[in-house]
């Protein structure tokens, strides 16, 4: 039987996305006298700091080390991240008191920069030791190799691939994996190298036992089955805190949430964690350190944050009569998996001071006007296709010609866009903040006729046979016939551009087209393959996609649907 060397406590984060503020999130609670729906305020930072300061006291008390770990994708997902860049980032989870983060594939979404200099801002490393940084320029402005806080792969200034945490009396070794197909599903830099998982795990789990420590906790973001399989190819693996599949461990269907995995699940002789998504949820768990290398929970698990005061209201965000408001929290009181917490003062003060007070003005900021409220889909239906991709597409049409760059085509992948947009003023929140809320670079570049033809294959391909939706391309002075039934590489069809006096002209697959389009897609991304074979550098137009749209939207005052469908879909007879 394993001797027992000591305990800590672990606090775990991931995928939070710049969920500062609380989220209203619906549940269906399994009330005695059935079911009801419901929409709880839960979550956000100050709810997060307020749990993790409880518990850091009550390891205090019980002379237990605290260890607060975080699984990554930390950028992207509101407003927050697209007006400031990762800098609120950086200083909230500075005030968390966060020990460790990972890389999340969202940290790359527009190359290495935001995250080199979010680097320069935190106070806690920065792991990641499958990502070879070895190729950046000796003069590179936003150069990370040489950072004491990027524990990566062979960094001079810090030669170990991983860091160790005393608890107590024992060492505990921590080191993050990162997606070895980063370059396939972000856009970091190109003189970025990520390595082989398993390869490197490996290399680094002999150092750690080369250098006499037994206990190891891998930080990953690779998704929870991919931990799972670690453990089974990886030997040595005490624990793996992860991220990036928003997997939420525990029994929450009492509120209508996940009950798929177990909290801890062991995999091999390694435990398991994840801890759901955008700063709703954090896990907690005693750990007991037992000889051998080997670890075990004690007591824990994840909890979704709400509090005795939070905004209560009906599933169409009705109020509640005071009967049903009393019987609903007393319910939520009574589950283990929700925990009732007071907000966080001094976290609450930092965002509503440095950050939320910003952002109010572009809540009051109202760029448009919809008559109509506009649709979003992904793939066209019988209702017809997106009536906002098109229109962002033109947005990055206008948006370049304004500043004197001379392009001929855009292409927009549907995924780009999250929501659609009701009837009404619009408000530069929205349209930063919930359509368009992915912080993308635009880039132009010269592409031949006979690849960008390819590439629209491609991405349709993608998107009707192989479950990628989000590559649909909506096209700007640029349009197509898809035939399903035609073969390969032969099923783009009817191809006609726009000239600059505003006639359609056959489409030549021999002459070069300046096209402009997200930089994400301009990475061969999603099926776009084809348009790597760019003929010239690409370029960054020096605006993301919500600037771009919301100086279109304004121009325009009011938006209406697109005059003009640029595609027809013949699916008939679908083949691969």
């Amino acid at each position: 039987m394993s001797a027992l060397l000591g305990r800590f406590y672990l606090a775990h984060i991931n995928d939070t996305h710049s969920h500062f503020d609380e989220t209203t999130l619906p549940l269906r609670l399994a009330l005695p006298d059935g079911h009801t729906d419901i929409r709880l305020h839960c979550g956000g930072f100050p709810r997060l700091a307020g749990f993790i300061k409880h518990a850091r006291q009550r390891a205090i008390i019980e002379q237990m080390p605290f260890l607060l770990l975080d699984a990554g994708d930390s950028f992207q997902g509101t407003l927050y991240f697209s007006c400031f860049k990762g800098q609120a980032n950086a200083a909230l989870l500075n005030q968390l008191g966060v020990d460790a983060m990972v890389v999340g594939n969202h940290e790359l979404d527009t190359g290495n920069t935001p995250l080199a200099n979010f680097l320069r801002q935190i106070r806690f490393p920065l792991l990641a030791a499958n990502w070879d940084l070895a190729g950046e320029a000796e003069d590179k402005p936003t150069r990370m190799q040489n950072h004491p806080l990027m524990v990566s792969w062979q960094n001079p200034a810090h030669p170990k691939p991983y860091i160790v945490k005393w608890m107590n009396d024992v060492p505990v070794a921590v080191f993050g994996l990162v997606l070895e197909n980063m370059a396939d599903i972000a856009a970091p830099d190109g003189d970025s190298r990520f390595l082989p998982v398993v390869e490197t795990a490996k290399s680094v789990i002999a150092q750690i036992h080369a250098a006499g420590i037994e206990h190891i906790i891998l930080l990953s973001h690779l998704g929870y089955t991919r931990d799972c399989q670690l453990a089974q190819e990886v030997d040595g693996i005490s624990l793996i805190v992860g991220g990036h599949t928003h997997t939420l461990q525990g029994d929450f269907s009492a509120v209508g949430l996940a009950d798929e995995h177990p909290y801890g699940e062991r995999c091999n002789q390694t435990l398991v964690l994840q801890a759901g998504y955008n700063s709703l949820m954090v896990g907690l768990a005693n750990i007991a350190l037992l000889s051998g290398g080997q670890m075990r929970i004690e007591e824990g698990g994840n909890v979704l944050l709400t509090s005795d005061d939070a905004k209560l209201q009906s599933q169409h965000g009705e109020p509640l009569f005071p009967l049903q408001q009393r019987t609903i929290r007393r319910f939520l009181r009574q589950q283990p998996q929700i925990t009732m917490i007071q907000q966080d003062a001094a976290m609450e003060r930092i965002i509503a001071r440095n950050y939320r007070s910003k952002l109010h003005r572009y809540a009051s900021d109202q760029v448009v006007s919809l008559p109509r409220g506009l649709r979003h889909v992904r793939i066209p239906d019988e209702r017809g296709g997106s009536q906002v991709a098109p229109l962002v597409a033109e947005a990055m049409l206008f948006q370049a010609r304004e500043m004197g760059v001379g392009v001929d085509v855009a292409i927009f992948n549907a995924g780009g866009a999250r929501i659609s947009l009701p009837p009404g003023p619009v408000s530069a929140a929205e349209l930063a903040g919930r359509l368009l809320p992915f912080a993308s670079t635009i880039s132009h570049f010269d592409v031949r006729g006979g690849q960008l033809r390819q590439a629209l294959e491609g991405a349709i391909v993608n998107a009707l046979e192989l479950g990628g939706s989000g590559s649909f391309p909506y096209p700007a002075d640029l349009r197509y016939s898809y035939q399903a039934s035609a073969p390969r590489g032969q099923r783009i069809q009817q191809l006609h551009v726009k000239d600059r006096h505003g006639r359609w002209q056959l489409f030549d697959e021999q002459r070069d087209y300046r096209l402009i389009t997200t930089s994400y897609t301009a990475m061969g991304k999603e099926g776009y393959h084809a348009l790597l074979e760019q003929r010239s550098e690409p370029e960054l137009l020096g605006l993301i996609i919500s600037d771009a749209f919301i100086n279109y939207a304004r121009s325009r005052g009011i938006l209406t649907p697109p005059a003009e469908i640029l595609y027809q879909l013949n699916l008939a007879r679908l083949v691969s």
